[in-house]
């Protein structure tokens, strides 16, 4: 009907009628959940294995991790129990490295959707990234469950777990923005990501907690966003348990400045892509 409106429009010489923003969010997220569905059948088959491996892939590697630490039996500060405290420390920076790695072939693999009128760049980059976030979350949520019902340890703050993982992914999803865009006028980006992420992966806040470290040496982690991120997560397990130390506003502010960043990046480069 909307076509047929504006088609004896443009024979009256009328200018097109203007979608509502109600109407035009609503095409978006239809165009988000399509592209979505394309990348599970791109990556992982029509089957239902294929999808299942989705959650799998970051299960398997977390509680290997887990399990190679509680069998070597090495204490934690505090008393933590190390198959919790490595296993909720890998997951959420396996989602920031999965984001993050992807992020510079995510354009070229989907290059050819642009010629779509409604198919953006940004939202390419969101249907990725939320499957990667969902996998994740999936596969955090089993870990809680099976600790909860096997060791009694449920999360004393769940909500608080929730967001430090929102937070990731968000904090993640800008990172790859930023990525996006310069590999489409280098291959530099490509090549020194994956180098990149496993070099900052002993300073992320992923596998040791503040309180383990001197005044001095906790005063300079701080300025590393994912570490607070790690902190929220980790106050959100074990509660006063442990001493946490996070700033939510500093959080926030870093992903609101690296999406802002990454959006205009990606506006701006997709001016330079040759369709």
């Amino acid at each position: 009907m909307s076509g047929t409106f504006q088609q004896d429009a443009r024979r009256r010489g009328l200018p097109p009628r203007q979608d509502g923003l109600g109407q035009a969010c609503r095409r978006q997220l239809r165009v988000i959940g399509a592209l979505l569905l394309r990348e599970l059948g791109t990556r992982f088959g029509r089957d239902n294995l294929g999808y299942l491996w989705l959650f799998l892939e970051p299960a398997i590697l977390g509680g290997a991790i887990g399990l190679l630490h509680l069998f070597t039996q090495h204490g934690l500060p505090g008393g933590l129990n190390p198959m919790s405290f490595w296993v909720i420390g890998y997951i959420p920076f396996y989602l920031l490295r999965g984001v993050v790695n992807r992020a510079p072939v995510a354009i070229p693999s989907n290059q050819s959707l642009l010629y779509h009128r409604h198919i953006t760049v940004l939202d390419i980059m969101i249907s990725r990234n939320l499957l990667e976030g969902a996998a994740t979350l999936g596969a955090m949520v089993v870990f809680l469950l099976l600790f909860g019902m096997v060791l009694g340890e449920w999360p004393v703050g769940p909500f608080k777990m929730l967001l430090g993982m929102v937070l990731m992914l968000l904090f993640s999803h800008g990172l790859a923005l930023l990525v996006a865009t310069g590999a489409v006028y280098t291959e530099l980006f490509e090549r020194m990501v994956h180098l990149v992420t496993y070099l900052t992966l002993p300073i992320t806040g992923a596998f040791f907690m503040l309180f383990w470290l001197p005044t001095e040496a906790q005063d300079a982690a701080l300025w590393i966003p994912t570490v607070h991120m790690f902190e929220m997560i980790r106050d959100g397990q074990f509660g006063n348990a442990v001493p946490t130390r996070y700033d939510l506003v500093y959080m926030v502010g870093w992903v609101a400045v690296l999406n802002l960043l990454g959006m205009a990046g990606l506006r701006r480069a997709r001016r330079d892509l040759a369709l």
